[in-house]
């Protein structure tokens, strides 16, 4: 069986690291990750289509397997703004064999990086860095997710990078982030459904 292949198409840079290390741990490591990251969610909204085009060939002609758009809801109805995006692309067919899913992070990416303290600490204490307590209230919950988990990295003496969100994303635990955040079991749902 020939590794599992997935495009993903996300807003930035950070968004890129994260997801390519989380769609990793929860598919296989040896998975197949084309990104394509779209400068904000703006260009997001207007480029998908055109990048979903491109996934169909990028492999050597072939498409990968599946293609996931990836965004988040900064606040707004998830539900929503997925139909929004189903809209946008209703009457186009794709070659991908296991098809177009859309996920909505609720809120931002970093709300799941927040939802694992361990995975934080781990990280600082690899970088001579210190650990972190555990965010009390629901990630989800957190308006700007963003400013916090800057806050607690400056406590944990480590610099909001792309890097240090990868490794965070790494690190942490699959269990923690199902239990934790609601729209991580969707996007685990979407990612796995094969």
């Amino acid at each position: 069986m020939s590794d599992p292949s997935y495009g993903l198409i996300v807003e930035g840079d950070y968004d890129k690291r994260v997801f390519e290390e989380l769609v990793r741990n929860l598919s296989r490591p040896d998975s197949v990750i084309v990104v394509r990251p779209c400068d904000g969610v703006a260009n997001l909204n207007r480029l998908f289509p055109a990048f979903l085009h491109d996934l169909e060939y990028v492999q050597q002609g072939r498409p990968v397997d599946k293609a996931l758009v990836i965004r988040d809801s900064g606040g707004k109805d998830a539900v929503e703004l997925e139909r929004d995006l189903e809209r946008r692309i209703r009457n186009r067919e794709f070659r991908f064999p296991q098809g177009v899913k859309f996920c909505i992070v609720n809120r931002e990416m970093e709300t799941w990086l927040l939802a694992d303290a361990d995975a934080i600490s781990a990280v600082a204490l690899a970088r001579g860095g210190r650990a972190v307590p555990r965010v009390q209230e629901t990630p989800e919950s957190i308006v700007d997710p963003k400013d916090r988990l800057k806050r607690l990295l400056r406590q944990a003496r480590l610099e909001y990078t792309a890097e240090v969100c990868a490794q965070i994303a790494q690190q942490g635990r699959i269990e923690t982030l199902r239990y934790r955040c609601p729209s991580f079991r969707s996007f685990e749902e979407r990612v796995l459904d094969c």
